[in-house]
């Protein structure tokens, strides 16, 4: 399950990088598609003023040049002869007063001058020109031809429909308008140029506009993006699967970080504090008297999901962490408040800590178990240690006997499992050994139970007390008790783990069960 969880997460985190990248990707190709826009644009409108400059530079030839009797043939030759400048302007009008007389096309003067009419625009250029749109050519005897017509009295100038028609740009439209008190449409799109106008645009179109610092010309351009992307679908598929294949790499890193930032470990050094440990108390029974003399207190801690977890699963964390000492710490705070709490004050009771071998520091532990020293009267505490072979004996007998005279007790824990030997037991000067619960929960034939006995001589010999883990039957506590050499025994068969309010209503109902029982004997 928490395999394919992460498994969801990661497919998730590849997709979301993915479209991060795509997005990223967009907003570059967007960039780049402005950039070629406003470069378009700003080309465009530098043809504009260069046709501006060829219209203003062919009315100034035209009245230096053409001087002779207007409409006479000399006239029109020097009509002719200005509209042979390569610049796309080849036809010219004389029409004073807007009344087309003659021009390069008709070359004799008209019978009857037509009037052009009143202007699209006038007052082009501070009120020297005025202009018709796309006006019919038929005062010059081209019926079937348009073209924009611009006067300054008393020429006209024809400017060709084609040089300010709309280039074909893939992904484009374009609107050529002429901007004066009102705008003026002259080629392309109609609507683009007030669209820009209006606003920068949107995801999908890239809107420029441009206009002429010397005359009325604008280029309106839009480009949309969509329309490129239904242009090459290949290539967009093929872009996205290179994103998609890109965003494997940091997909897993990132995945590997959440893993490792909600790994067990992680989680639990995280989140370890007073508030998320927990502590069981399982009761141990003093055979001799048939009462509780004292507890096991065992640590728990609480995962982020409510669920309490067992020491097997995090003590080698807390150990390689460094925070064995407080983490003891947490716990025995947390005992003292609960057992002072929950239990009478006339309640007398031995507890018994699990310590660490790197912690048996009278000092170190003096101030851990500080509330329980302060409270004599009703808890004796007692910590449990695992002999192992990093365990200075010198120094640990040291620190057992100034423990002892502070009135805290020890006991050698899981004797008989590992690098216990009763040699070392002797050495020490520890209050009591724990009995392994291999032996106890062995069964009645096996080899370790039959080991047990021999165990317990052995230990006896030694004159400490011996505490039997893991009693789970009542044949087993009986032979216990026919030893005679067995003071104390603990497992399930008296009581599992249990939390303080159990531990408290336990403790109640066993010692009034005992007491008729004492006083039977």
């Amino acid at each position: 399950m928490r395999e394919r969880y992460f498994r969801l997460v990661g497919g998730g985190i590849w997709l979301a990088i993915t479209l991060v990248l795509i997005a990223v990707s967009a907003v570059i190709w967007r960039a780049h598609l402005t950039n070629s826009l406003q470069t378009e644009v700003q080309h465009t409108l530098g043809s504009l003023e260069k046709l501006h400059g060829n219209v203003m530079s062919a009315f100034a030839e035209l009245r230096k040049s053409a001087t002779s009797e207007p409409c006479s043939p000399q006239f029109i030759r020097e009509l002719q002869r200005v509209a042979f400048v390569p610049d796309g302007l080849n036809e010219f009008i004389y029409a004073p007063g807007g009344r087309v007389t003659c021009s390069t096309s008709l070359r004799e003067r008209a019978a009857a001058p037509e009037w052009l009419g009143l202007p699209d625009v006038a007052g082009i250029a501070h009120g020297e020109m005025s202009m018709w749109i796309g006006k019919r050519l038929d005062a010059i005897g081209r019926p079937d031809m348009y073209g924009h017509i611009v006067y300054q009295e008393p020429f006209a100038i024809v400017v060709p429909l084609q040089l300010l028609a709309a280039r074909d740009i893939e992904g484009t439209q374009q609107q050529f308008v002429i901007s004066s008190s009102s705008v003026h449409h002259l080629a392309g799109k109609r609507g683009l140029y007030r669209a820009s106008v209006a606003g920068p645009g949107s995801l999908s179109d890239i809107r420029k506009v441009a206009c002429g610092t010397n005359h009325p010309y604008c280029f309106a351009m839009v480009d949309n993006l969509p329309g490129h992307l239904t242009a090459m679908p290949e290539i967009v598929a093929l872009v996205i699967a290179l994103l998609g294949f890109y965003a494997i790499a940091p997909a897993a890193y990132v995945r590997r970080l959440i893993e490792d930032y909600w790994s067990f470990e992680a989680r639990f050094l995280r989140t370890l504090d007073s508030n998320s440990v927990v502590c069981s108390y399982q009761p141990i029974l003093d055979i001799r008297t048939g009462k509780i003399s004292g507890c096991e207190v065992l640590a728990r801690w609480r995962d982020l999901d409510g669920s309490v977890v067992s020491p097997d699963t995090f003590i080698d964390i807390v150990a390689k962490s460094g925070r064995t000492l407080d983490f003891t710490k947490m716990i025995a705070d947390r005992a003292y408040h609960e057992l002072s709490t929950a239990l009478g004050a006339d309640t007398r009771l031995q507890v018994n800590f699990n310590i660490f071998p790197r912690d048996l520091d009278c000092q170190k532990l003096s101030e851990v178990f500080n509330a329980f020293e302060r409270d004599r009267d009703r808890f004796t505490v007692a910590i449990e240690i695992t002999e192992s072979d990093s365990l200075d004996v010198n120094h640990a007998q040291a620190e057992i006997e100034t423990l002892a005279r502070k009135g805290i007790r020890t006991y050698v824990d899981d004797f008989g499992n590992g690098y216990s030997n009763l040699h070392r037991i002797a050495t020490l000067a520890v209050h009591g050994v724990k009995l392994d619960r291999s032996f106890a929960m062995a069964p009645d034939d096996s080899m370790m139970a039959r080991m047990m006995v021999l165990a317990i001589d052995m230990m006896a010999s030694s004159g400490r007390e011996i505490v039997v883990e893991g009693v789970e039957t009542q044949e087993r506590l009986d032979l216990l008790a026919g030893t005679n050499r067995v003071a104390y025994a603990q497992g399930y068969l008296i009581s599992r783990p249990l939390a303080i309010d159990a531990f408290a209503d336990f403790l109640a109902r066993h010692q009034a069960a005992a007491e008729p029982a004492m006083q039977a004997a």
